[in-house]
């Protein structure tokens, strides 16, 4: 699941191309004199300034990237009740709108290993707002419910159901961490879920949905 290479600089190529060409084409209308309104000029300079402010986040991002993938899962391991990191998946401001149909986890007493429980929140939340903004056939929902392992499912409400077989079902696929559109978190939310060993996936038929599987150990 852990991005290769190519996919990391495929997507930093895509990420870093829109802001280099904003700056580039703001520049050059000035170089070549044909902003001679102070309005134009300033706008000019404002987009200028969130491109290049898109690249220096690029920066930081990609310096998270590869600290993480140098180091893995180090650290001292933790845990955390499946109920408490449900509940506070539940409270993260991106998936606010999101409805959360099925049993939930209330009473589960088996817990999640982690060497960070706000890294593993963060990326299981990263992935699963990706899934939200490319969903658009019908609301948003998360479920989440917990046997031998948490399962976590998150997308639009219709497509959820066709994950439930899990990662191994016939229409199961891998989730595209390479896309563009999202700088560099979705990579730095693979590094950290193969950490953890998390299986993610989607469906052929349900794209703009991922299933999360965590495993989980007795409390």
């Amino acid at each position: 699941m852990q991005p290769n290479l190519a996919q990391v600089l495929n997507t930093l190529a895509h990420e870093i191309r829109s802001p280099l060409a904003v700056s580039q084409g703001y520049l050059k209308l000035l170089l070549d004199g044909r902003l001679t309104n102070a309005d134009d000029t300033r706008r000019a300079f404002e987009q200028t300034r969130q491109a290049l402010g898109a690249l220096a986040t690029m920066c930081v991002d990609m310096g998270k990237v590869s600290s993480l993938s140098e180091r893995g899962a180090q650290g001292v391991p933790q845990r955390i009740a499946a109920a408490d990191f449900v509940t506070r998946l539940r409270g993260a401001g991106e998936l606010a709108p999101a409805a959360w149909p099925g049993p939930g986890v209330d009473g589960v007493t088996r817990e999640i290993e982690t060497t960070s429980h706000d890294d593993l929140l963060q990326a299981v939340v990263t992935v699963s707002k990706a899934a939200f903004d490319e969903a658009r056939e019908g609301p948003h929902a998360v479920r989440a419910e917990a046997g031998s392992d948490l399962i976590v499912l998150a997308g639009a409400e219709p497509s959820l159901p066709a994950l439930e077989e899990g990662p191994g079902a016939s229409g199961a696929r891998p989730v595209n961490f390479g896309k563009g559109g999202k700088g560099l978190k979705l990579i730095w939310a693979a590094f950290v879920l193969d950490a953890h060993n998390v299986q993610t996936w989607t469906h052929a038929e349900h794209r703009a949905s991922v299933g999360f599987r965590i495993p989980l150990v007795q409390a």
